[in-house]
């Protein structure tokens, strides 16, 4: 657990100097600032679940569905090879990776599609 979360400061952190290398341009967001967007999105989502399933009270009922959110709650293993490509609208890119997520412990690799704006010199994922 320490070590992902030492490795999602480290994403965290190449995020945020990406955007500030990047502020005032134009040119489509690198793979490494996509990656990130993507990892922060699963965590803020994982978070938000787990603070749910957290409050949870132990009657029977509210304790197996408990179980079952936290057993079909999709885990991010890896994300690579984004490639971001220009749209119409400024500032506006659409973005292709492999995204790699296990569920139950089977693991499996798709390819998923995300726009990803730059907002105030900020990059913000969409879909």
């Amino acid at each position: 657990m320490h070590k992902i979360k030492k490795t999602t400061r480290v994403l965290v952190a190449t995020a945020i100097l990406q955007t500030l290398l990047q502020t005032g341009c134009s040119e489509a967001p690198d793979s490494y600032m996509v990656e990130g967007l993507i990892q922060m999105q699963y965590e803020q989502a994982t978070g938000l679940m787990t603070s749910t399933v957290d409050t949870v009270e132990s009657n029977e009922v509210m304790m197996a569905m408990k179980g079952l959110m936290t057993g079909t709650m999709a885990k991010l293993e890896n994300v690579n090879n984004a490639d971001c490509d220009s749209t119409d609208e400024d500032n506006t890119y659409h973005c292709t990776v492999d995204i790699t997520q296990s569920v139950n412990s089977n693991s499996k690799t798709s390819k998923a599609t995300f726009k990803v704006y730059q907002v105030n010199d900020e990059w913000v994922l969409g879909v």
